[in-house]
């Protein structure tokens, strides 16, 4: 069979499919006999479909794709930083298991491919090729994923022996529960972070896809730090995350959020969680109105709250 026939031969079976499926969908009240002929539709779909997939590869053999994995790494490559959905990749391949195939591709040859689980901005479903190049650094990063996650330890210890092992690369999410093995992974993050480790996620750059991190150095920081990571996070947490003067979050595109102090330490401000308020960077700037230089969280930098403006 030639590639123009095998074209057609799906055309064909896609435009059967779309009418036996039109048709089933205008009866209005089935009795027993339309839904002995509906049964029978469904099943005869069931063998277009099969023929349609046959036909597909033939097709796919013609054009030079002589797998379900070439060709889907051709359409990605045809829509490149596009979000595309599952069932294009699906029809593409023309095989089962093409999800399968989009994984090997990420993991075992490096291309940067995100997916709603490494990237939650993206739909559910959707997949989209970042670079039109294989990442040599992707490839070796899931590679030493794979030999960390074999360690003995908690979860915590064989994420943060990730980190060490990539810093300062960034880590999506789909990694980082790979190499932890254990649902609560996030929470192992907020600990090393509040253990002096400096965590950086989407609250601290807004860059990063939320899910995302990279470990900023290899140096814990000291005791009187690791206090003020934790109490900020509790700030953070009892303010929902979102700047308490305009309402932003991480979720806003270029948000950093910041602890502030009410009242500030020059006038005699404590580092008490009811003197302490989450703030944007741009509304604690305008709470610093005579501030002459970028506002820091002024838990991680003390330093940074001389004799402004409350």
């Amino acid at each position: 069979m030639s590639a123009d026939e095998a074209l057609t031969r799906v055309e064909q079976r896609l435009q059967e499919l779309a009418a036996r499926i039109h048709d089933a969908q205008q009866v209005a009240s089935p009795d027993d006999s339309l839904r002995t002929r509906w049964l029978e539709t469904a099943a005869e779909i069931g063998v277009h479909a099969a023929d349609i997939r046959s036909a597909v590869s033939v097709a796919n053999s013609q054009y030079g794709l002589n797998s379900g994995k070439a060709a889907i790494l051709a359409y990605l490559r045809m829509h490149l930083h596009e979000p595309v959905h599952g069932h294009r990749l699906e029809g593409v391949s023309g095989i089962g298991e093409w999800a399968r195939r989009v994984r090997e591709l990420r993991v075992e040859e490096g291309w940067p491919i995100d997916s709603h689980v490494s990237d939650p901005r993206l739909a559910e479903d959707h997949y989209r090729l970042n670079e039109d190049a294989p990442n040599a650094e992707l490839a070796n990063s899931w590679k030493m994923a794979k030999e960390i996650r074999k360690m003995a330890g908690s979860g915590k210890t064989r994420v943060l022996e990730y980190l060490k092992a990539v810093s300062p690369a960034v880590v999506d999410k789909e990694r980082l529960a790979y190499v932890a093995k254990i649902q609560e992974w996030p929470r192992r993050m907020r600990e090393l972070d509040e253990e002096g480790w400096k965590i950086v996620s989407n609250v601290d750059d807004p860059s990063l896809a939320p899910g995302s991190y990279y470990l900023e150095d290899l140096t814990q920081r000291p005791p009187r730090v690791r206090q003020a990571i934790k109490q900020r996070h509790a700030i953070l947490e009892r303010d929902g995350k979102r700047c308490q003067d305009c309402g932003d979050g991480p979720d806003s595109d270029g948000v950093v959020l910041q602890v502030h102090h009410i009242l500030p330490v020059h006038l005699g401000g404590k580092n008490d969680d009811d003197n302490l308020v989450t703030l944007c960077q741009n509304c604690h700037a305008g709470r610093h109105a005579a501030a002459q230089f970028a506002v820091q969280d002024e838990l991680l930098h003390p330093e940074s709250d001389p004799g402004l403006t409350p």
